[in-house]
């Protein structure tokens, strides 16, 4: 041992020898424990197989093999083991915790997309990420709750798109056609990912429980601006708020499921909406007067 040779090997080369031989032969075959190895591995950010790959493998099926991602930084690209003992370790590569977490939402998501979510576990995550599986629970609590705080990142983005949309328009009609063409393309583009969490019972109860009080708080806040608007009946605005959103996420769940164009349902969708709204304004107009109502129109 103490006669060997540094062993030099860039991060490629490392990846390349984990992921064509058990961890613990490599392992050997540089002098170290496959602990050891392992720790070089996660530090460095190169994946490598996780427990049961090479028994799949031998039965014909092995798991996808995850891409080396970048380097944690420019110096890393290249490592020397060596049996002499370092005198002193080079000071450790942290990223910022909140670009550690997205990084893993973004590893996590791109796996579920792929396999859905029972193709996410924690290890696969873990071997993904370049990470050890203690690591990404230090971040996450459970697999459960990684991928509700996807969801929660997939319908956040979603409404921001939504809103900064609506905010071009003129006038009420204009908001809400752009609003709601906005919704059902980012579900066309996002659709996938949300309903596939969707899938998993306990991700969708546990969605359910923390989105409703915030879905139950913007229903109101657009009956109070229907009210507002056009003189209506709370519980009339509230209704017609309801029906019409409802009639939106229906549509791209169809989208979601490709059981439906986006165009087709963008076009289905605003005929109905639209026309609930003029209803709506009508039958205030029917109350106030028609010229008036023609006018606001």
């Amino acid at each position: 041992m103490a006669s060997r040779r540094p062993i030099a090997l860039s991060r490629k080369e490392l990846y390349e020898r984990v992921w064509s031989q058990p961890l613990s032969i490599v392992a050997k075959e540089v002098g170290l424990s496959g602990n050891a190895l392992a720790k070089i591995c996660n530090r460095l950010l190169v994946p490598y197989p996780p427990r049961g790959y090479w028994l799949r493998a031998g039965a014909g099926r092995p798991s996808r093999r995850p891409p080396l991602p970048a380097a944690p930084e420019a110096g890393a690209r290249q490592l020397t083991i060596s049996a002499k003992r370092a005198s002193s370790r080079r000071a450790r590569t942290r990223l910022d915790p909140a670009v550690r977490r997205e990084q893993l939402l973004d590893v996590a998501a791109d796996i579920i997309r792929k396999g859905g979510v029972h193709a996410a576990s924690m290890k696969q995550i873990a071997a993904a990420a370049g990470m050890s599986e203690t690591q990404v629970y230090n971040y996450f609590g459970s697999r459960e709750k990684l991928c509700v705080d996807i969801a929660h990142r997939e319908f956040a983005r979603i409404e921001q798109a939504r809103l900064a949309e609506a905010r071009q328009g003129t006038d009420h009609y204009s908001q809400i056609t752009l609003a709601t063409r906005t919704y059902l393309r980012q579900i066309g583009e996002r659709g996938g990912l949300l309903y596939t969490l969707l899938s998993s019972p306990d991700v969708r109860g546990t969605l359910i429980k923390e989105r409703r009080p915030q879905q139950v708080a913007g229903a109101q806040s657009h009956a109070a601006r229907l009210v507002k608007l056009y003189g209506v009946s709370p519980e009339l605005a509230l209704a017609c708020t309801i029906v019409l959103t409802r009639l939106c996420v229906r549509a791209g769940k169809l989208i979601a499921d490709k059981k439906i164009g986006l165009d087709a349902a963008e076009n289905l969708c605003l005929s109905i909406v639209l026309r609930g709204s003029r209803t709506l304004m009508l039958g205030r107009g029917q109350r106030l007067g028609g010229a008036q109502s023609l006018e606001a129109a």
